[in-house]
């Protein structure tokens, strides 16, 4: 035989044994057992858990729960230790109502602002009591953008003042930062000012923003103790940090003799609409601090081959979710089934899919639990800064938060697909699952920064979050209004349980798509690497090395 027909010989060979591993993965993803993953979600869901908030004695059952199931499962601890926690040490922070003073004066003539109605309070970690005065400065949308050759505090001076700014942008201007209100707060802590109120300018969703501000906000602040991560997203010093209903805003400006319908028409215009104000702000308030822990779950499936072994591949969930509230029809308890009792169900039977049919992953796959994700992303943050592997050795993270949806879709919406080559996976997934995929880049930027994949994100390493589209299997169903309603009536709040209506389908294709992309990613890639185009990875990875 000569060389030439050897080389074909081999070539016809391996592409064969290739195309068979890739059917024996495909008919092993088709065969996970929705049951298995059933029964962890009606536990995890269940009233039992008390909405698994952090620190609670129902979210230390749900860790217990994982991690015995985890190790049965023949998973290794890798969390403290030898074991598979990972203690998160935290500060809780509430603000003592009786205290709130809260008010716009200029001189006989007071705006009262009322606590949990037209205002919420964000506290700083640095202050257990605040008693300031500041006079008031209006800065439109607050942004700072010199890309774009925007700069709502040009010309003004803020140092020691309180700015108001509307969450947003001009209407020409489609950027996901302006709608993040930490974003308003950094720009108004750079340019010097020592409080910041933050309002959001539709009337007509002006109740709902409020209240899922004020869910976050009115309950006890949660921060990481641990003083070197102060990328925290309420680690800040603020005198005065407030969100406000638009009414009350509205009232400050007649105070000032000002129309705020009109600066708002400007600045969605794009015009500079920023002024001083004559007013001040008087706030005062009183602050409680509680030392406290929680952790993390963490597992580990070790990697088979002698060099890819030494990459790590995380794929997590938040357990966390937010306990017990008000009562609404009679139900006080914030179940979490969809958000996020999936994503932690979801990691359970991939776990289960590797162990029953005898996978060993390549690359190590590392499994993890987050807590506080509904505090900032915390438990995240705190496990991409410390862990076992070595945060440089990490190559991609796979966060499965609200796994695939109510009903099943025809597309997905892969969040970090531009941005490195793990879209290969997404890729082998949708060809194998008959999936289309959404390369929905408003959505990705919408969304990437809004769950735990951020924290990995912000370390340099290339993520995944699989979210279903919008092209509804049933044609019937309008998806963008399935999903507005879930958000304005079930988002939590006690109605995300077990008795919603949800599609079992849906949930099997999601765990269906993301165990492919893992194994895929452990098992079948090769070299892993960012888009050198991405504006994410010039922002994290080069910016990081300069």
């Amino acid at each position: 035989m000569n060389k030439l027909k050897l080389i074909t010989l081999l070539l016809v060979l391996c592409i064969a044994f290739v195309g068979k591993a890739q059917k024996h993965i495909v008919d092993i993803t088709q065969g996970i057992d929705y049951n298995y993953f059933q029964h962890h979600l009606e536990y995890l869901a269940g009233d039992n858990l008390e909405g698994r908030d952090v620190g609670s004695e129902g979210y230390d059952k749900a860790a217990s729960h994982v991690a015995e199931e985890f190790e049965r499962l023949g998973c290794k601890p890798y969390g403290d230790n030898n074991t598979f926690f990972q203690s998160v040490p935290f500060k809780k922070r509430s603000v003592i109502t009786s205290s709130i003073e809260f008010q716009s004066v200029l001189g006989t003539d007071i705006v009262d602002g009322s606590y949990a109605n037209n205002i919420s309070i964000l506290t700083s970690p640095k202050n257990l009591q605040v008693a300031e005065k500041q006079q008031l400065v209006f800065v439109g949308f607050g942004n700072i953008m010199p890309d774009k050759n925007i700069n709502d505090y040009e010309g003004l001076d803020v140092k020691g003042k309180t700015v108001i700014a509307m969450l947003g942008a001009p209407k020409s201007l489609k950027d996901y930062n302006s709608f993040d209100p930490f974003v308003k707060v950094s720009n108004a802590i750079s340019q010097g000012a020592s409080g910041i109120i933050i309002f959001f300018n539709k009337g007509l969703f002006q109740n709902m923003v409020f209240n899922q501000i004020h869910r976050f906000t009115g309950r006890p602040v949660v921060s990481l103790a641990d003083s070197a991560l102060d990328g925290s997203m309420a680690n800040f010093n603020l005198g005065v940090a407030a969100f406000a209903k638009k009414d009350f805003i509205k009232n400050i400006f007649k105070q000032n003799d000002l129309n705020l319908s009109s600066s708002i028409r400007k600045a969605k215009k794009g015009q500079f609409v920023s002024q001083a104000l004559r007013s001040e702000i008087s706030c005062k308030y009183k602050v409680n601090i509680e030392n406290y822990s929680c952790k993390n779950v963490v597992a580990i499936l070790p990697g088979t081959d002698s060099l890819l072994k030494n990459e790590y591949v995380t794929v997590g969930a938040h357990m966390d979710h937010v306990g017990i509230g008000k009562a609404v029809k009679g139900d006080s308890i914030y179940n979490g089934m969809w958000d996020n009792a999936t994503g932690v169900a979801s990691l359970l039977s991939f776990a289960e899919t590797f162990n029953k049919a005898s996978l060993q992953p390549r690359r190590s796959l590392v499994f993890i639990c987050y807590t506080a994700e509904e505090k900032g992303l915390l438990g995240s943050k705190y496990y991409a800064a410390y862990n076992n592997m070595g945060t440089e050795n990490i190559v991609a993270n796979i966060n499965i938060d609200m796994v695939a949806g109510l009903f099943p879709t025809k597309d997905i919406i892969p969040m970090g697909y531009s941005h490195s080559n793990l879209s290969e996976a997404i890729d082998f997934t949708a060809e194998n699952l008959n999936l289309i995929v959404d390369d929905n880049k408003e959505e990705e930027n919408n969304y990437l920064f809004r769950s735990d994949q951020a924290s990995f994100l912000q370390k340099g390493i290339p993520v995944l979050n699989v979210a279903n589209g919008y092209t509804a299997v049933d044609s019937k169903i309008n998806a963008y209004k399935e999903i507005e309603k879930w958000m304005s009536e079930y988002y939590h709040s006690p109605f995300d349980d077990l008795d919603q209506d949800y599609s079992k389908e849906a949930f099997h294709i999601g765990l269906k798509y993301n165990f492919l992309t893992i194994y895929y990613i452990t098992n079948m890639m090769e070299e892993i690497k960012w888009n050198e185009d991405s504006w994410i990875y010039k922002r994290y990875v080069l910016n990081s090395e300069d």
